[in-house]
């Protein structure tokens, strides 16, 4: 018989599993791990990480402090320097506590004070300090994108930032669909 020479032998059922253990290691070490984004989507992707990171910047203490005059103050400075960037400007911008309680939003709106706590928007980066980013339809029906980041100060979550896009800037604008703009991942460079 052939496999009696010693110089090979028949695969036993661990020698089958390893190899397929083996297998499986390679084909996943070589998937990339995010998709390439399309150059609209890359800029896209600088540009709000840009203003994310102003953001972040400016209001981690102003919300440690709950000085919200003062956080009123930045999201109406950053509305006017963003006129380019969009079609329905301003941007829509919220800031909640580290409760996921609204404590302000630009332009004003009606339901500052109301607790966000419970949606994953806001309990991603509360919980994990991970920028997170969703589709949300209000109660007209009317679709918007919304990314949502963890303020800190001294190292602590203070609370979130979250900056709303309509459909006409996300999809008009930017040249970006409901699914490119999903798949973005915004916690890496």
């Amino acid at each position: 018989m052939i496999f009696q020479s010693g110089l090979a032998r028949p695969w036993r059922g661990a020698d089958i599993r390893n190899f397929i253990v083996l297998a499986l290691f390679f084909m996943a070490a070589c998937t990339p791990a995010e998709p390439p984004l399309s150059p609209q989507a890359r800029a896209f992707k600088e540009e709000v990480a840009k203003v994310l990171a102003y953001m972040q910047e400016s209001l981690g203490e102003l919300t440690a402090r709950n000085d919200v005059p003062a956080i009123d103050s930045v999201l109406g400075g950053l509305a006017k320097s963003m006129d380019g960037m969009c079609i329905e400007c301003p941007y829509r911008s919220a800031v909640l506590n580290k409760n996921g309680v609204l404590l302000t939003t630009f332009p004003k709106s009606e339901i500052i004070g109301r607790n966000f706590s419970a949606y994953t928007l806001v309990l991603e980066p509360l919980r994990h300090q991970k920028i997170s980013q969703r589709r949300v339809f209000q109660g007209d029906g009317t679709k918007f994108y919304f990314i949502s980041a963890p303020l800190l100060h001294n190292r602590q979550v203070m609370g979130v930032v979250a900056l709303g896009l309509t459909t006409a800037d996300v999809e008009i604008k930017w040249g970006i669909t409901e699914k490119e703009f999903l798949a973005i991942n915004f916690n890496v460079p």
